[in-house]
């Protein structure tokens, strides 16, 4: 098997995992084992509308507008107030303010039109029933007038709190609800994810030169790239040479913390 072919097949494996730039130029690598281990989940919502846990999700089933929205963005001492009400317990002994890294709203869509050889065609992922769902009478909760000045700091620790599919290599519509949970991973133990650079170089070590490229030079927050768009048929000396930023990059989830600044 070629060294082309071996970083193909540990990018399609790693298309879960997460990077983390974080300051000072040092970069993490969360594989999805670690972030989906069922001791990290502090909010879990089951494919027939069970809500076995809550945190920043209310009883009504509505999220802060603060999280709502972006892939990438801060985890407010607020945030952590309001979870104490959904989960039923002080969170504030255990949970800090941090970042909240939203993998739903990363899709690992096909963007370049070109040919794969796919011999495990996607499976689509079962929605949650609409009549398992609650009513809302207020669908939109803002963070309120005296606790907006919280949206402007940088959290002193890169605390993570990860939201992704139970099910995330299946299929699913935009306008339907599935299964998901959150984790939560403190700053310390991100600490000792960091990547460091190996002799000869590793498929991580490309990754890390492309990130440092195409994120950190380009500020770009968040993003993902399906290695299926990356191709496996090439097998030149320029694709297979490990210094080069052309070979097989980072192809699973990115976020960039380095973009949040005071």
């Amino acid at each position: 098997m070629s060294d082309l072919q071996n970083l193909s097949d540990e990018a399609i494996a790693s298309m879960n995992d997460i990077y983390v730039m974080l300051a000072e130029d040092s970069i993490a690598y969360l594989p999805y084992e670690l972030y989906s281990d069922e001791s990290r989940i502090i909010e879990k919502v089951n494919v027939d509308g069970t809500f076995a846990q809550r945190f920043f999700l209310n009883k009504e089933g509505v999220y802060p507008a603060n999280l709502m929205g972006p892939a990438v963005t801060k985890v407010i001492p607020w945030n952590i107030e309001q979870a104490a009400g959904n989960s039923g317990i002080n969170p504030a002994d255990t949970y800090q303010p941090g970042y909240f890294l939203d993998l739903r709203q990363l899709k690992m869509s096909r963007l370049n039109m070109i040919q794969i050889a796919d011999t495990a065609p996607a499976v689509a992922d079962t929605p949650i029933p609409n009549g398992a769902l609650p009513i809302a009478t207020n669908t939109f909760l803002p963070v309120p007038k005296d606790k907006q000045s919280q949206l402007k700091a940088v959290p002193k620790e890169a605390n993570l709190y990860v939201a992704f599919f139970q099910k995330p290599d299946n299929t699913r519509s935009s306008t339907e609800c599935y299964s998901y949970c959150v984790s939560y991973i403190r700053a310390e133990e991100i600490n000792q994810y960091i990547v460091v650079p190996k002799t000869p170089p590793t498929h991580q070590d490309i990754s890390i030169e492309h990130l440092k490229t195409y994120y950190g030079d380009a500020q770009v927050q968040a993003g993902a790239i399906n290695p299926k768009d990356l191709g496996s048929g090439s097998t030149t000396k320029h694709n297979i040479e490990f210094g080069s930023v052309g070979a097989i990059p980072a192809t699973c989830y990115v976020a960039n913390l380095r973009t949040f600044k005071s």
